[in-house]
């Protein structure tokens, strides 16, 4: 199952990027659902809640609830199911954010992903737990 977290770099021409703090990241993601792509196809969705809590839905459907922290310059996530720490830094604004993995194993290389949608929406679980809502 693929996780995801968000870390944001604010972009602007030639000025250097900034990675946001825990404190932007909350204030931007925070009661909201944030869709993510990795090359154009979708990767998975994230809905944020009060207390950094968070529930991850994957491209499969399945979905796990976890935790984010601000660890920096990188957004962390933990969830219940053990998994984690999965550690993103979070490029941009929330018109166009850059999501790069900082915890790839293996000498593999990052993996980056966009932000391709934010709304208020709830996740919905089509996977082994379908039709559940969640809400931690």
């Amino acid at each position: 199952m693929k996780y995801t977290t968000a870390l944001f770099v604010i972009c602007a021409g030639a000025a250097q990027a900034q990675a946001l703090t825990g404190k932007e990241f909350d204030s931007l993601s925070r009661g909201t659902t944030m869709h993510f792509t990795e090359n154009g196809q979708f990767y998975g969705s994230e809905q944020f809640f009060f207390g950094q809590r968070t529930a991850w839905r994957a491209d499969d459907g399945r979905c796990v609830n976890g935790k984010w922290t601000f660890e920096a310059p990188a957004i962390c996530f933990r969830y219940d199911d053990g998994s984690g720490p999965f550690c993103w830094v979070i490029e941009g604004d929330a018109e166009a954010l850059t999501i790069t993995s900082t915890t790839r194993k293996d000498g593999q290389p990052p993996l980056m992903l966009r932000l391709s949608g934010q709304d208020k929406s709830e996740i919905l679980c089509t996977g082994p737990l379908f039709g559940v809502s969640f809400q931690p």
